[in-house]
C-alpha cells in the first residue's frame, strides 16, 4: 500500500488496490529484494537452512537440489553420529590438488553454483550436512516480504523509485524518488550491519 501511495496509484483513504498495480509492485518487489539478498545487503535476514547430502562411493561430485540455495556456510561429513568438518575451498585450492582422484573421507569441498565436488573422492557412502544462506521468500499477495519492519520504509522507497517510469509519474516526481531511494539504499546498509556486543578492554598499567 505504502509503495502505491508513492506512485499516486492509492488515495489516503483506499485500502485496495487494482489487480494489475498490485501485481506489478509484488514482481518489482520480489525482484529488488532477491537481488538485495543476493548482493549480500540483506543476506542474514533470512534463516540459514540444511540439507542432508548423499555422497556416494567413488562419485567425486554431489548436487544441492534445493531451490532456495543461496550460498553455503559449513559442511560436515556425518560419521557414527560424528559432525568431521569439511573445508569448503575455491576454485584456485581446487586447482592446486595434486591428485584428485585420491579416494578417502572426504576432507575438502569445492562448490560451483548446486554442484559440490570433493577431496578425496568418497570411498564409501556418505552423508554430509550442508549448512546453506536461503534465499529470500516470494513476494506474493497478503504476504510480508521476507524482511525486517525496520527496513520497510527504506525498501518501499527504493521499489517505488524502480516503478516510477511504469506508473507515468511527471519528471520531477521520477527524480524525487530517485535521490530519496539513494538515501533509503544507504539507510538499509546500515541497518543490515552486523552487530556484535564488545566487551570493554582496560589496557594494564606498568
Amino acid at each position: 500500500m505504502l509503495i502505491l501511495r508513492k506512485l499516486g496509484a492509492l488515495g489516503a483513504a483506499d485500502t485496495t488496490a487494482a489487480a494489475e498495480d498490485a501485481a506489478m509492485v509484488n514482481e518489482a518487489m520480489d525482484l529488488r529484494l532477491k537481488e538485495l539478498h543476493s548482493l549480500g545487503i540483506l543476506w542474514h535476514n533470512v534463516a540459514a537452512a540444511t540439507v542432508d547430502l548423499a555422497l556416494t562411493s567413488g562419485v567425486s561430485t554431489a548436487t544441492i537440489s534445493q531451490t532456495d540455495y543461496l550460498f553455503p556456510i559449513t559442511l560436515n561429513l556425518r560419521i557414527s553420529g560424528d559432525d568431521n568438518k569439511i573445508e569448503i575451498i575455491g576454485h584456485r585450492e581446487y586447482h592446486a590438488i595434486q591428485n584428485k582422484t585420491d579416494q578417502g573421507e572426504p576432507e575438502k569441498a569445492y562448490i560451483n553454483g548446486t554442484t559440490v565436488t570433493l577431496w578425496p573422492v568418497p570411498d564409501d557412502n556418505y552423508t554430509a550436512k550442508l549448512t546453506y544462506e536461503a534465499i529470500s521468500a516470494d513476494t506474493a499477495t497478503s504476504v510480508a516480504p521476507d524482511i525486517r519492519v525496520d527496513a520497510m520504509r527504506s525498501f518501499a522507497l527504493i521499489v517505488a523509485s524502480d516503478l516510477a517510469d511504469d506508473f507515468g509519474l511527471p519528471e520531477p516526481k521520477i527524480q524525487r524518488l530517485l535521490d530519496q531511494s539513494v538515501g533509503a539504499m544507504r539507510t538499509l546498509k546500515l541497518l543490515n550491519v552486523q552487530r556484535v556486543d564488545t566487551t570493554q578492554v582496560t589496557p594494564d598499567y606498568f
